[in-house]
């Protein structure tokens, strides 16, 4: 296991999140964890994250920095890396929601460290 997944696994583990993705900006998958179709998954998320960022910019609201979205079945968090890098996590506990969205920005500032996310 590489440092970045080695990462990724603590992270699912310490929040008890289902699934987790890192893209970069042109939604190719960097890696995965417990995530069928994981290519597929990281091609929609930029194509929600771009869309997210071209609205704030539109409104004159600052940069995207983090995503929240509720389903039915949980929640979806995405956070940006650097630069055009986002992980993206999946739990099916939203009850922690606030704990969830500060781990996944910490995650995301231990991620930018390493220098295949720069």
């Amino acid at each position: 296991m590489n440092e970045i997944t080695t990462i990724l696994n603590d992270f699912l583990v310490n929040t008890k999140s289902t699934s987790a993705l890192i893209l970069n900006g042109k939604g190719k998958l960097i890696t995965s964890l417990h995530l069928d179709y994981g290519d597929s998954v990281a091609a929609m998320s930029a194509a929600i994250l771009s869309m997210s960022e071209k609205f704030l910019a539109d409104l004159d609201k600052g940069s995207l920095k983090q995503l929240f979205l509720k389903t039915a079945d949980g929640v979806v968090i995405g956070n940006k890396i650097s630069g055009s890098n986002f992980v993206v996590a999946f739990s099916k506990d939203g009850s922690n929601l606030g704990l969830l969205m500060r781990t996944t920005e910490e995650l995301s500032t231990e991620l930018s460290k390493n220098s295949l996310l720069k």
